[in-house]
């Protein structure tokens, strides 16, 4: 059968001399805008001729790249013009500059700049799930050359409630970095629903979380085990004993953790076991991190329950005192998340097997 090469119009860069058109199909052309293009349609148009037949088909212009969407991307994920130009090297006239531009060309807002903190409108949101697409693949792209060359190069995207990320993984990631120099990690961090949501979004490739779920979407893995400790004020009011008893726990102001935290959760889990549940404890304040927490009952505010590893420092300092509760166990696992389908980079790879090797224990307590 006979083949002939497409002529293309307004296109900012000509079709490669191997994108040919076989009668009847047209895959081809899908398959190679899609792979290569961030795009939207035109009003321009391509002919392809077989055996004297005529062939007209819509082209869809590129008017994005790969840049652009980066940068967008940042800007929606830091919710600031100006700390997505931190993070990427860029000032704020070249982000607002090649966002502008981006909205000119697509002609709607993408992003809503009213307020303190920059939101993505509903076209934003829509382009915002194709753009996490489009880079993926570009990063998929890129890695699958540096694999041929031996390599492990690229950016990874990886998330973190905030024990595992504050505590347990900055280390880890540092031996990784020695071992693999050419990846650059960033990771966020965010209560374990929260990173679930940027896992199943493809806004990372890997989490570990404080909390597993039943899911036929993502698969957990046992990585590292934890301890919980009751924190009370160093000048304790509350509780008369060395260890805590149900009912002292039920009248204490309580500093809890807001909903979606692993540390709720397995909060709850474990009062329930001892037939106690968060409605009978009498909770003062509910905050986002334990951060805040520790603060709020350092000040005085309550007692609350956290990781043994987020308050070592303040028991040594004797700013804050952990004691046991009657007839519950304050144990939980941490978890590696990844999605059941997705296909990880090489360097998502390269990090669950240095993850998975390293398997972390219980610290001491």
């Amino acid at each position: 059968m006979a083949l002939r090469a497409g002529s293309a119009k307004n296109l900012g860069d000509p079709f490669p001399p191997h994108c040919v058109q076989r009668q009847g199909d047209t895959g081809w052309l899908n398959s190679y805008l899609l792979a290569f293009y961030p795009i939207q349609v035109a009003n321009c148009n391509c002919l392809f001729l077989d055996l004297g037949l005529c062939y007209k088909f819509a082209i869809l212009e590129v008017l994005m790249d790969v840049k652009q969407l980066k940068i967008f991307c940042t800007v929606a994920d830091r919710r600031s013009f100006s700390l997505a130009g931190e993070k990427l090297g860029l000032t704020q006239p070249t982000i607002s500059f090649q966002i502008a531009s981006l909205e000119r060309e697509l002609g709607t807002r993408l992003l809503d700049r009213g307020g303190r903190t920059t939101t993505l409108t509903r076209s934003g949101e829509v382009l915002y799930g194709y753009a996490l697409r489009i880079m993926e693949l570009v990063s998929e792209a890129e890695q699958g050359i540096h694999r041929l060359k031996g390599l492990l190069w690229g950016e990874l995207s990886v998330g973190a409630s905030n024990i595992p990320g504050e505590y347990i993984l900055p280390g880890i990631l540092q031996r990784f970095r020695e071992s693999y120099p050419g990846i650059e990690i960033t990771m966020t961090l965010d209560d374990t629903r929260g990173i679930i949501k940027r896992l199943l979004e493809n806004g990372i490739e890997i989490g570990v979380v404080g909390a597993s779920e039943k899911s036929d979407k993502l698969t957990f893995t046992r990585f590292a085990s934890d301890k919980l400790t009751l924190i009370v004020p160093a000048e304790n009011r509350w509780f008369a004993g060395e260890m805590a008893t149900l009912d002292e726990l039920k009248r204490a102001p309580f500093v809890m953790r807001e909903a979606g935290s692993g540390t709720r959760s397995i909060t709850r889990e474990k009062l329930r076991k001892a037939d106690l549940s968060l409605d009978d404890l009498n909770i003062a304040m509910t905050l986002g991190s334990t951060t805040a927490v520790k603060r709020a009952v350092e000040s005085g505010a309550g007692v609350s329950i956290v990781s043994e590893r987020a308050v070592q420092y303040e028991l040594k300092l004797g700013l804050i005192k952990a004691m046991d509760i009657e007839g519950v166990e304050l144990t939980r696992d941490f978890f590696i998340v990844c999605r059941k389908q997705k296909i990880l980079s090489p360097a998502a790879e390269a990090l669950l097997q240095f993850l998975e090797e390293g398997l972390v224990g219980t610290p001491p307590g």
